[in-house]
């Protein structure tokens, strides 16, 4: 089941070694190499040191009652740990960044994501359509597999091919016969028969 972070952030970080809530779920780390969430900044009163983060790897399971990790243990300061500095350096945020196509025609920009909570990769984003777009669609939605390259300002998606688009069109435009006309009844197979 796929979540979206607008679900996830605020949630509680429980212990499964106390019952006991440790923290919430602050801004997440992603890695934009491969539109992974390495790694959620924490914060809250059981945690008396900032910043603080609880990796991906060591949430168990996200649920009703928040992201269960082990125990407090889960919960660490990022400053000496040079794998995960690396990523914070990058410092690459989902949320708002442009969305162009190949052709750099501007969709919109990111509003919201869904994730997958066994591996938190990236699965879908949900775009705010810009100005001229928002007439004919509320929102857009963009899958893993057309993304095609990704940068601090902006992520550059596959651009639908001539034959997709005409194939699209073709699609919209009901062909003679190829619809159902409610205000004519449809003759029964013995009719058909008589007829001939």
């Amino acid at each position: 089941m796929l979540l979206t972070i607008d679900n996830m952030l605020g949630a509680p970080v429980m212990s499964l070694q106390t019952g006991q809530p440790l923290a919430k779920l602050d801004t997440p780390i992603i890695d934009p190499h491969n539109l992974k969430i390495v790694a959620f900044y924490v914060s809250g009163p059981m945690v008396d040191f900032s910043p603080a983060v609880v990796f991906a790897e060591d949430i168990r399971e996200f649920g009703e009652m928040g992201a269960i990790v082990d125990s407090s243990d889960n919960i660490l300061n990022p400053t000496d740990m040079v794998r995960l500095g690396e990523v914070i350096g990058y410092n690459f945020a989902l949320n708002g960044i442009w969305v162009v196509d190949k052709h750099k025609r501007k969709l919109g920009r990111v509003e919201n994501y869904t994730l997958n909570p066994d591996n938190f990769l990236v699965q879908q984003l949900y775009l705010k359509p810009t100005l001229v777009k928002s007439f004919s669609v509320a929102h857009l939605t963009v899958s893993r597999d057309q993304i095609v390259s990704i940068d601090n300002q902006k992520i550059t998606v596959k651009s639908p091919t001539v034959k997709e688009k005409v194939a699209q069109k073709v699609a919209a435009v009901p062909t003679p016969g190829n619809f159902e006309n409610p205000f004519r009844k449809a003759k029964p197979a013995a009719e058909h028969a008589e007829t001939k």
